[in-house]
């Protein structure tokens, strides 16, 4: 890898080809993932009882999944009574006003698997923040101004797809700029780990923004150290904020 700045990075940067691995995340049906993490957004009151869910469309496009895959998981909830559709003027799928608690065997693996999230958690940490290090060697300002346009496209996002959109291209353009071979195994550990998001609300997004802007910021100013240090904060407040699945 090339040489970073801070023998600290440097460190990080070794630590990166031993990073752990995913092989202990399970895998569930398309459909059944779907349905997990809408009953984990209801459960954690991402979306409260009565609220409507984005449309069909940026519901699948936002969990990254065909429509008709979408449309049959919420088709499932509806008749174990977790939502309620309406029709006409105003209608859509809402969450039911008393949801059922219900025992799902997809969500029960969601929960099984909160080591394996954790780990893939550290493992995102570990590498982006050697990755952005590297890049903040050798950005240019163009490509600064372009890392920008992708935090407005975020902040300016109306649905929880046109969020997930951006902020995708945001790191994974962050990882492509450094240069560095490893952006490669970098993109695998970001795609598992968002095989776990679940729908938020736009709203509880103001913190990823500032995050997002602040490492702009860091590379920017050629400054490797605090461009790490950023992105460990960030990707570590998934553990708190992103992956509702881990227990409370």
């Amino acid at each position: 890898m090339a040489p970073l700045r801070d023998p600290a990075l440097e460190e990080i940067s070794e630590a990166l080809h031993a990073a752990p691995g995913a092989e202990t995340i399970t895998r569930l049906s398309a459909i059944d993932a779907v349905r997990a993490r809408i009953l984990l957004a209801i459960e954690h009151r991402l979306y409260a009882p009565g609220e409507q869910l984005p449309p069909l469309e940026a519901l699948a496009e936002g969990l990254d999944v065909a429509p008709i895959t979408a449309r049959r998981a919420l088709e499932t909830l509806v008749e174990d009574g977790a939502l309620v559709r309406r029709r006409g003027r105003g209608g859509g799928t809402f969450v039911a006003a008393s949801p059922p608690q219900i025992q799902d065997s997809a969500v029960n693996v969601f929960r099984a698997d909160e080591d394996a999230i954790r780990l893939l958690i550290d493992q995102r940490c570990l590498m982006e923040s050697a990755l952005v290090a590297a890049a903040a060697e050798r950005i240019t300002v163009e490509e600064c101004d372009d890392l920008e346009a992708l935090v407005d496209a975020a902040e300016q996002a109306t649905t929880w797809a046109a969020f997930h959109s951006a902020d995708r291209r945001f790191h994974r353009r962050c990882a492509e700029l450094s240069g560095l071979v490893e952006a490669t195994s970098y993109q695998t550990t970001y795609e598992m780990l968002a095989r776990y998001f679940l729908p938020y609300p736009l709203d509880r997004l103001g913190g990823s923004h500032r995050e997002h802007r602040a490492i702009v910021e860091a590379l920017r100013a050629g400054d490797g150290s605090r461009a790490a240090t950023t992105t460990r904060e960030h990707v570590g407040s998934l553990r708190r904020d992103m992956f509702m699945a881990l227990p409370r």
